[in-house]
């Protein structure tokens, strides 16, 4: 009966496969963060854009 002694992979190797396979499950929730992100900036130039057009138009008259 034989024993391998050296492994696959690297420490180093394994090190970085334990860092990013947890990161991996996780992408689909921070794209989903990412677009919240994105849509709530959106939202806030649109409410910024429109309270902008109101004062503009009220020092117009």
């Amino acid at each position: 009966m034989t024993m391998q002694t050296h492994s696959a992979h690297t420490s180093q190797q394994r090190r970085a496969q334990a860092v990013y396979g947890t990161l991996r499950g996780r992408r689909p929730m921070i794209g989903l963060i990412a677009a919240e992100l994105g849509v709530l900036a959106l939202i806030t130039l649109a409410i910024a854009g429109f309270i902008g057009l109101r004062a503009w138009f009220a020092l117009a008259n």
